[in-house]
């Protein structure tokens, strides 16, 4: 295929949740581009069916060991993290624009596949380095085994694939500018629900707001007082009308006015 967005779900089902929503705000946004899931052998069967009816082509893979201690991971979470590696090695795919399966897309971002290999956005803790959330490649055989020759030598300073693949590319910044990303196409929850809680932020960014990304709460897995609790399960409700309803609603609105609320508190407004 010419093109695909490409995601991935590790170590058991607890994401599927998460590709769920993403694959239903693909679809909403009027995408017809193939949606590739690349899964590892502990994810349920039952699972991938599911998620094969909603429209994801599923791909058994490997897993890849992360090389990092454990005491080097940022989240524990980036145990499962390197196996997204393997989206580089997809031969049957001329361009990929990875997504991580805890990002929602509010708007048609197919014009990513017309950006230049490699790009993506800044991080926005370390704005120099890019986020490995949503990225824009040409993969193929020879780039994953050169990527899988580097993993004992390179560093990784979240202890993830992130801090390891902006070690492995570190002309990227250096790049054209059209290898960067504007922020809007990877936008973390909590800024998104900073902008959403303020007016002028609201009127001037949010209508540009093509991808929300969940990188420190996940909707699904707990209570989310981080930001955009509401949006996620609005999407998320689609495919599950069984969580609708008011009482969603309203318990939904309140983790996102926890947010709002001690931002105001810290800031003195």
């Amino acid at each position: 295929m010419d093109s695909a967005y490409v995601t991935l779900i590790a170590g058991g089902d607890a994401y599927a949740p998460g590709v769920e929503a993403l694959g239903r705000s693909l679809y909403a946004t009027g995408s017809a581009v193939p949606r590739v899931l690349l899964a590892t052998p502990d994810v349920p069967e039952r699972t991938l069916d599911h998620l094969a009816d909603d429209g994801w082509r599923v791909r058994r893979v490997e897993p890849l060991a992360n090389p990092a201690p454990p005491a080097e991971l940022l989240f524990a979470r980036f145990a499962n993290t390197y196996t997204k590696l393997r989206a580089f090695g997809l031969e049957d795919v001329g361009k990929a624009v990875f997504l991580d399966a805890d990002t929602l897309v509010l708007r048609n971002i197919d014009e990513l596949f017309d950006r230049p290999d490699f790009a993506a956005a800044s991080d926005f803790f370390v704005p120099d380095r890019f986020n490995s959330g949503v990225m824009v490649f040409a993969p193929s055989k020879a780039r994953f085994a050169a990527l899988e020759a580097s993993l004992r030598a390179a560093k990784t300073y979240d202890g993830g694939d992130q801090g390891f693949l902006n070690s492995v590319l570190p002309e990227w910044w250096s790049l054209d500018a059209t290898h960067r990303l504007p922020s809007m196409f990877n936008v973390h929850h909590f800024v998104f629900q900073f902008m959403s809680a303020h007016a002028s932020l609201r009127r001037q960014f949010l209508a540009d707001v093509r991808v929300v990304h969940y990188t420190l709460q996940k909707p699904w897995l707990a209570p989310t007082f981080t930001g955009a609790s509401g949006l996620w399960w609005e999407t998320y409700a689609a495919l599950h009308p069984e969580r609708d309803g008011a009482w969603h609603h309203r318990l939904h609105a309140a983790e996102d006015w926890t947010f709002d609320h001690v931002v105001r508190a810290i800031s003195g407004d």
